[in-house]
C-alpha cells in the first residue's frame, strides 16, 4: 500500500521543528553570551540577555511539552487507525478494495484487487480504473457516470462486465462510496469489487431452465423443439449452437442451427453439410457413446490432432471457435441427438460447470424431443383409428339393417332361441356402433378437425327419438324408461353430436342402473336448455367423480360392466364444444344423475380445438 502523511504525522513533524527551533534559540543565546563576555562593552547587558534567553527557551520547552502531551494520544490513535487500515487492505483478498481520488485515479490498491484483476499496485498507482472496464463501456463513459452518480447519491451499487489483465471477462458487483471531509467537500471514493460470475451463472441457469420449460413443453414437433432449443442457447450460453440428430441411415446430421453473428452461417454451411464422421472427437461420437465432450481451449491455427482432417475440425476452424462443448440428448439409455455449443470470442470459455449445466438442460430438451416423437406417433395412431372407424361404419350399418329385418321376420316364428339370438346380435351391433362412433369422434377431437354443423333443433323431440330407439334395450335391462320434457326446448345445436351425447348417457344409465327406473328430463329457460338422465343403479363414489370424464377412465373395471372409458369423455367434449357444461350427482349405491346445460344460441363458427394431451 502507498504511504501518505496523516494529520498526526504532520503535527508531530511540526512539534519536532518547534523543538529544533528552541535548540537553535539556545545556541544563539549562548553565542551572544560568549560574545558579550569577551568584549568589554557587553559586560553590563549580560545578565539581562541571559535571563531573556532562558525565559524564551523555557517558554519553547513548555510549549513543546504541552503539545507533546496533548498530541501524543491523537498520534497514537491515528497510528492505530493506519495500522488497522493497512491490515484490512492486506487481509481482504476475496474483494478488490481500492481508494480513488476525486478524478478517479487510484491512490490505494489492495492484494485482493491484484488477485482479482491481475494488475499490480505499482501498475495502477495514479492511473484511472478505466482499464478494468470493457472498451465499449469506457467509450460510453460508464466509469465517469458511476463516479458522478456516487458523488450525488453517496453510494452506488452496480453490476457489469469487468476485464482482467489477460483479457478475460468476469461479472462483477461493485460498491462505490463517496468520501467527504468535515466541510462536506468530496475527497475521493472507495470502491469494493467482487467476482459474482458463479452466482450469475446459477441465476442464469435457473432462468434458462424456467424458460426452457415454458418454451419447449408446448411444442409438438421435433423440428420446432430443435429450433427453439438452439435459439434458447444463443447468445445466452454460446455464440453458436447446432443440434445434431441421427438420420434413418445411422449418420448424424445437423437439424437446427442458431448463431449470434449473422455472418457466421456463410462460413459454416459447407463443412456443416458434410456428414460428421464417427471419429475421436465430434457430435457423432457423442451420439454413439452418450458422453459429453469438452474442448475448453481451441486455437484455429493449431487445432488438436484429433480434429485435423475431420469435418467437425474444419467446421470449428471455419467459425474461429475458441471453446466448444457437445452434450448428448439422452432419455434413459437412448441418445436422441447431440447439442454442440461454440464460443467464438475471448469472453467465454466452457468449463466443468458449463458441462454439468448443459447436460441438465439437454436432458430436459431430450424429454421434449421424445414427447414430440410420442405425440406424433399417437396422432398417427389416432388418425389410423379414425380411418378404420369410418371404414367400419358402412358395413356395420348394413349389418344392423339386416339383423333388424331378420328380427322382424322371425317375430312370428315359434323358435325362441332364434329370436333371442337375433336380439342379442342386434344389441351387440348397437354396442359396436357406439364404439365405432366414439372412436371416430376421438380421432376427430384429437386432430382438431371436428366442426359443429348446427341447425334449429328441438331437444325434447331428439330425446324422445333416442328413447324410442333404446326401448328394447331398456326392456332387456329391466328398466322402466320415462321421458319428461318441457313444451319449448329449441336451440342452435348439432343434431348428430347431441344424439351421440344423449345416446352415451342413456346407454350408461341402462347398463349401470339395470333393474331400476331410468328417467330422462328436458327443461328450458330463456337462455339455456337442460337435459338430465337419472338412474337408481350402483352409483359413483365421490373420489371417482374427479376422473369420470377423462379419457380411458373406467369407474367400475371388470367384465361385469365392459367398456372403453370413452363414452363420458366424448360427452364432455361435445357438450363443451356447444358452449355447455356437464356434471354429475351421485353416491355409491344410490344411483347417478348426469345433467348437461346448453346455451340456446350458439356461435355458427364453433369448433373443437386440438387437445394438448395424448
Amino acid at each position: 500500500m502507498m504511504r501518505r502523511w496523516t494529520f498526526a504525522q504532520r503535527v508531530s513533524a511540526g512539534l519536532s521543528a518547534c523543538l529544533f527551533a528552541g535548540l537553535m534559540l539556545l545556541a544563539t543565546l549562548l553565542s551572544a553570551v560568549y560574545a558579550q563576555a569577551t568584549t568589554p562593552e557587553g559586560h553590563g547587558a549580560l545578565p539581562q540577555a541571559l535571563l531573556a534567553g532562558l525565559l524564551g527557551l523555557g517558554c519553547v520547552a513548555a510549549l513543546g511539552f504541552v503539545l507533546h502531551r496533548a498530541l501524543a494520544p491523537l498520534h497514537a490513535r491515528h497510528e492505530s487507525s493506519e495500522q488497522h487500515l493497512q491490515l484490512l487492505m492486506d487481509g481482504v483478498t476475496d474483494y478488490a478494495l481500492c481508494f480513488l481520488d476525486c478524478h478517479g485515479r487510484v491512490t490505494a490498491w489492495n492484494a485482493g484487487a491484484e488477485r482479482l484483476t491481475g494488475w499490480a499496485e505499482a501498475e495502477m498507482a495514479g492511473r484511472d480504473t478505466d482499464r478494468i472496464y470493457p472498451a465499449d463501456q469506457v467509450t460510453a463513459c460508464v466509469p465517469r457516470a458511476h463516479r458522478e452518480r456516487a458523488a450525488r447519491e453517496g453510494r452506488l451499487l452496480a453490476e457489469g462486465w469487468r476485464v482482467r489483465r489477460d483479457g478475460n471477462r468476469f461479472w462483477a458487483e461493485t460498491l462505490l462510496t463517496a468520501l467527504y471531509d468535515a466541510h462536506g467537500r468530496l475527497r475521493g471514493f472507495v470502491k469494493v469489487t467482487r467476482d459474482i460470475s458463479e452466482r450469475r451463472r446459477i441465476e442464469r441457469a435457473q432462468a434458462l431452465f424456467a424458460e426452457a420449460g415454458r418454451v419447449l413443453q408446448p411444442l409438438s414437433g421435433a423440428r420446432e423443439v430443435g429450433e427453439a432449443l438452439t435459439r434458447l442457447c444463443v447468445p445466452e450460453v454460446a455464440d453458436a449452437c447446432i443440434l445434431f440428430l441421427p438420420a434413418e441411415d445411422g449418420t448424424v446430421r445437423p437439424h437446427a442451427v442458431a448463431c449470434a453473428d449473422t455472418a457466421t452461417p456463410h462460413r459454416m454451411w459447407e463443412p456443416l453439410l458434410r456428414c460428421p464422421e464417427d471419429g475421436e472427437v465430434g457430435p457423432a461420437r457423442v451420439v454413439r457413446t452418450g458422453r459429453s465432450e469438452l474442448l475448453p481451449e481451441l486455437d484455429a491455427a493449431r487445432p488438436p490432432l484429433a480434429l485435423m482432417g475431420t469435418a467437425h475440425g474444419e467446421l470449428l476452424c471455419a467459425m474461429g471457435v475458441t471453446s466448444a462443448l457437445t452434450v448428448p440428448l439422452a432419455v434413459g439409455s437412448r441418445v436422441l441427438g447431440a447439442l454442440c455449443l461454440m464460443s467464438t470470442g475471448t469472453h467465454r470459455r466452457f468449463g466443468e460447470v458449463d458441462r454439468a449445466f448443459m447436460e441438465e438442460l439437454a436432458a430436459r430438451a431430450a424429454l421434449a424431443l421424445d414427447n414430440a416423437r410420442l405425440l406424433s406417433q399417437a396422432q398417427d395412431a389416432l388418425e389410423l383409428i379414425g380411418i378404420a372407424a369410418h371404414d367400419l361404419g358402412n358395413p356395420l350399418s348394413s349389418l344392423q339393417l339386416r339383423l333388424r329385418r331378420l328380427s322382424m321376420q322371425s317375430a312370428a316364428t315359434p323358435d325362441t332361441r332364434l329370436r333371442e339370438g337375433l336380439a342379442g346380435a342386434e344389441g351387440e351391433t348397437r354396442r359396436l356402433g357406439r364404439l365405432v362412433h366414439n372412436l371416430l369422434d376421438l380421432s376427430r377431437l384429437s386432430a382438431g378437425r371436428m366442426v359443429l354443423d348446427t341447425e334449429r333443433l328441438d331437444l325434447a323431440q331428439l330425446v324422445r327419438e333416442v328413447a324410442e330407439r333404446h326401448a328394447d334395450q331398456a326392456t332387456a335391462a329391466g328398466c322402466a324408461l320415462s321421458v319428461r320434457v318441457d313444451a319449448d326446448a329449441t336451440g342452435d345445436w348439432d343434431r348428430q353430436r347431441l344424439d351421440r351425447v344423449i345416446t352415451n348417457l342413456l346407454s350408461n344409465a341402462l347398463k349401470f342402473g339395470r333393474g331400476h327406473p331410468v328417467e330422462l328430463r328436458v327443461q328450458a329457460s330463456a337462455t339455456c336448455a337442460r337435459f338430465s338422465v337419472k338412474d337408481g343403479g350402483i352409483g359413483i363414489g365421490v373420489e371417482a367423480q374427479q376422473r369420470l370424464f377423462h379419457r380411458f377412465q373406467r369407474v367400475h373395471p371388470g367384465t361385469q360392466h365392459p367398456g372403453t372409458g370413452l363414452g363420458l369423455y366424448i360427452v364432455r367434449q361435445l357438450v363443451e364444444a356447444h358452449g355447455g357444461t356437464v356434471h354429475v350427482q351421485s353416491r355409491t349405491g344410490e344411483g347417478a344423475e348426469f345433467t348437461i346445460e346448453l346455451p340456446r344460441e350458439l356461435n355458427k363458427d364453433s369448433c373443437l380445438a386440438p387437445e394438448a394431451e395424448v
